[in-house]
């Protein structure tokens, strides 16, 4: 029995399957291949779909901004003037944490990312100041998912234990000139997975998830 009703006239692959039999063997086989590349690009979606166990933070104010971070990391209390802060389980072997601040520019002209240069001497002059164990280990423009920023990498002491950090001053991206953004620090114990500074961030793990999902506003892309 068809299961297209007449009235409908032929299938696609009705219609197809003599233009693909006229086509040269060669064609007929990149055809396949085509074809199976497909499927296997749908299965891949899909099974990420099923699978992907991240939660999503969203936070509206003073400046919108969401992210993903996998179970590793927890969503506690924010101290002080923070809107988000992500941590590793209390007790957890080698402790890390993700940290976001409201963030506002003085007025400016020219390149936002110019005048967060010009601010970077301040910033870590007060850092040695209030960061236990304070060591500069470089800084440097930086730039997640169009959204320009400024970024501090520093050793600190904290618990007795040497801990690394990268401290990042994001802006929004686009043509009008910023006003404000948001200053993330990202705080890891040493340890195999982060052995030194620049792995922050950058190294496969939690923090390398929050910080490249970030986006300013409140839809996920």
């Amino acid at each position: 029995m068809p299961v297209v009703r007449p009235e409908f006239g032929p299938t696609l692959p009705e219609l197809l399957a003599p233009r693909v039999r006229a086509m040269p063997r060669a064609g007929q086989v990149a055809l396949a291949a085509l074809a199976v590349l497909v499927l296997v690009v749908l299965a891949i979606f899909v099974l990420r779909k099923e699978t992907d166990n991240r939660a999503q933070a969203v936070v509206g104010e003073p400046i919108a901004y969401n992210l993903v971070y996998p179970p590793a990391l927890q969503r506690v209390k924010p101290h002080g003037r923070e809107t988000l802060r992500l941590e590793t389980p209390a007790g957890s072997k080698d402790p890390q944490s993700f940290a976001v601040t409201p963030y506002k520019l003085p007025p400016y002209r020219g390149d936002a990312t110019g005048i967060l240069t010009l601010q970077s001497a301040n910033m870590i002059t007060r850092m040695r100041r209030t960061v236990p164990g304070f060591v500069w280990r470089g800084d440097g423009r930086v730039n997640y998912n169009r959204q320009p920023g400024y970024e501090i990498l520093f050793q600190a002491k904290i618990g007795g234990r040497t801990t690394y950090g990268r401290r990042t001053i994001l802006l929004p991206g686009g043509d009008t000139p910023p006003k404000e953004g948001v200053d993330i620090t990202m705080l890891a114990a040493r340890s195999e997975a982060i052995p030194r500074v620049d792995a922050v961030g950058s190294a496969a793990g939690a923090l390398k998830t929050a910080i490249r999902s970030f986006r300013f506003g409140t839809e996920r892309p």
